[in-house]
C-alpha cells in the first residue's frame, strides 16, 4: 500500500500540490489533470524532490525512497558521447541487466549507436529500460508515452500489465485519456493541486467531462461573447 500523508509543494508563495491523505493499492493508477494541475509536481515529490518536511511518503509502511522507487521523468539528460548500452550499465548489473535484453527485444532499442543519434522515442524507450531494470516495488512515469509509436505504446501497456501482475504499483501521469481507461486500475483525478475524483476502471464515465468542466465553461463563455470573423 502506498500512503501519502500531508504532501505540499509550493513555488515561493503559491502552493501548488496539497494533498492530506491518500492511499493506493498495489497495481496501475492513472493521474490525470490540465496543464498546471500538478501532475509532474506530485510525482517529483513522491520520489522526494521539492515536498514539505511534514510529509510521508510511505511503501508498505517504510520511507519511500531510491531503494524502493524507480522514477522515469518527463525529460531525461543523457550523457553525451556514450551509447544506449553504457548508459544502461551506470546504474544495473545483474537481473536487472538480464531483464533489460529480454524487453528490448520488443523496444529495439539501438543499445550499441550513440544516445546522440537517438529520435525523441528512441529515448524515451532508453529511459524506460533503465527504470525497469531497477525492478523496484513502486514506478513513477511521467508522460511515458510520448514520442512514442503505436507499436511501442502497445508493448508498454503489455509491460505495465505485467508489473501489476507482479505486485508492482505504478503511477502514469498523461495528457491522452484513452491509453489510460483502457490501462489503469484507477485514475485520480488531480485539480488545482488536489484529488478530487477516484474513477475505477469500468466506470470511467464522467471522467472527461470532469477533467474539463472548469475549461468547457470559461471556453463557452468567452465564445459566447466572440463575434467570430465576418462573413
Amino acid at each position: 500500500m502506498l500512503t501519502i500523508t500531508d504532501l505540499r509543494c509550493a513555488y515561493g508563495e503559491r502552493i501548488v500540490l496539497e494533498i492530506p491523505i491518500c492511499t493506493m493499492a498495489p497495481g496501475v493508477h492513472g493521474i490525470v489533470g490540465l496543464n498546471g494541475a500538478g501532475k509532474s509536481t506530485l510525482l517529483n515529490a513522491l520520489y522526494g524532490f521539492g515536498r514539505n518536511a511534514a510529509a510521508r511518503v510511505e511503501w508498505n509502511g517504510t520511507a519511500m525512497g531510491h531503494m524502493n522507487t524507480a522514477f522515469q521523468e518527463a525529460e531525461n539528460y543523457f550523457h553525451p558521447g556514450i551509447t544506449g548500452r553504457e548508459y544502461l550499465e551506470l546504474f544495473m548489473s545483474g537481473r536487472g541487466a538480464k531483464d533489460v535484453q529480454v524487453l528490448n527485444e520488443l523496444l529495439e532499442v539501438p543499445l550499441d549507436a550513440l544516445i546522440t543519434t537517438y529520435s525523441t522515442g528512441m529515448r524515451r524507450k532508453l529511459a524506460l529500460l533503465g527504470v525497469l531494470g531497477l525492478d523496484r516495488d513502486v514506478l513513477l512515469l511521467d508522460e511515458p508515452m510520448n514520442g512514442l509509436d503505436l507499436a511501442s505504446v502497445r508493448v508498454l501497456e503489455a509491460i505495465i500489465k505485467r508489473l501489476a501482475e507482479r505486485g508492482r504499483t505504478v503511477l502514469i501521469t498523461s495528457h491522452v485519456l484513452g491509453p489510460l481507461v483502457a490501462l489503469c486500475d484507477r485514475i485520480h483525478l488531480l485539480q488545482h493541486g488536489r484529488f478530487t475524483r477516484v474513477f475505477e476502471q469500468g466506470a470511467t464515465e464522467g471522467l472527461e467531462a470532469a477533467l474539463f468542466a472548469d475549461l468547457d465553461e470559461r471556453t463557452g463563455r468567452l465564445i459566447g461573447s466572440w463575434h467570430g470573423p465576418r462573413a
